[in-house]
């Protein structure tokens, strides 16, 4: 009873620092300019996901090359007994909604994706894939974030998957670096989604090329919700390490939380719920087994709510799970590393104790 207590004011603790995290959004809800758009332009595009069943079947949404991009190795330098190569290649991907598709192919910097490498050098080196989160995509961040230096260390090689409008893919300016989640634009972040997937696919099969057959996918965060969205819909992954994922994107950043121009009615309240939501794995159901899945989650977060994961562990009766004391970001009984190291070794990737 005294731990428990403890605990959960730990979780409060934690989840107050998530809380200043939160209250940008607030702030940009009453300050940011509201979208130049009408409501039946608005509702529109948002009527192309539900009137086509992508809302009703999520899988019929997503699409993956039918073959690797052209890639090429645009800098590499030693590292290590290795090398540090950053990748490029085309996103081929094709915006799904024709209303917007215009927008979307705009930025032109974002039709680039980028892996960054880490390698022995070698051929049939077990590789990890790391998936970043919201806003943090810059390798040095990401190199930190997922230790890389150790997991090279491990005799593993290591890839980043740069997500869309995420590091080289902006168009720029700090604000478009929010452009992959939107709550004023649901749209727009649909075919995020969908490009993530493709382009991830993509990252895939490119190492896949460059002489590995054995790729496990890490996210956090988005890269978290990425990684478990990814493996409901193909099995290409080793295992998927989902750590404190955003499971539903409609708390707490979604349409509730940005005013727009008109008012939104209770019909297309609920229209844009279940167009913000229809790509949550908890939809959906793993391809691959769920003794390869690890998942991790804090108790008091409040930036990827832990009553959604807990849900999914649930859903998905992953035996794999660890739920940690503290937020999003302050965390107190900070196991995370211990269970991935010791979730490696399980999948194989790393020689036992």
């Amino acid at each position: 009873m005294e731990n428990e207590i403890k605990n959960n004011a730990l979780d409060l603790i934690g989840s107050s620092v998530d809380e200043l995290f939160l209250a940008v959004p607030r702030i940009l809800k009453y300050i940011k300019p509201k979208r130049n758009i009408d409501k039946a332009t608005y509702e529109k595009q948002v009527d192309y996901y539900i009137d086509n069943g992508f809302v009703d079947n999520p899988t019929t949404f997503f699409s993956f090359p039918e073959k690797m991009p052209a890639y090429k190795v645009i800098s590499q330098k030693p590292y290590k007994d290795g090398i540090s190569q950053i990748i490029s290649y085309p996103s081929n991907y094709k915006t799904r909604n024709p209303l917007i598709r215009d927008q979307f192919d705009s930025y032109t910097s974002n039709k680039t994706g980028y892996i960054i490498r880490w390698s022995h050098g070698d051929k049939n080196r077990k590789t990890v894939l790391c998936h970043h989160g919201f806003m943090l995509g810059d390798p040095g961040q990401a190199r930190q974030m997922f230790k890389m230096r150790k997991l090279y260390s491990m005799g593993l090689d290591v890839a980043l998957f740069i997500a869309p409008f995420h590091w080289r893919r902006t168009p720029g300016t700090k604000a478009s670096r929010r452009l992959f989640l939107q709550p004023d634009n649901v749209v727009m972040t649909c075919e995020c989604f969908g490009q993530s997937m493709w382009d991830l696919y993509s990252t895939f099969l490119i190492l896949k090329d460059l002489g590995t057959d054995e790729i496990g996918l890490i996210g956090a965060s988005l890269g978290g919700h990425n990684a478990a969205l990814f493996i409901c819909l193909t099995d290409i992954a080793s295992f998927a390490a989902i750590m404190v994922p955003a499971v539903k994107f409609s708390y707490p950043f979604g349409p509730d939380s940005m005013k727009m121009r008109f008012h939104v009615d209770d019909d297309l309240k609920r229209k844009l719920d279940r167009v913000w939501e229809f790509h949550s794995p908890l939809n959906l159901s793993p391809k691959i087994p769920r003794d390869k899945i690890l998942i991790v989650a804090s108790r008091g977060d409040r930036l990827c709510p832990f009553q959604y994961v807990n849900e999914l562990a649930e859903k998905w009766d992953i035996k794999n799970r660890y739920f940690l004391t503290g937020g999003h970001w302050l965390v107190f009984n900070n196991i995370r590393g211990q269970v991935w190291y010791n979730f490696l070794e399980q999948m194989g990737f790393t020689q036992p104790k």
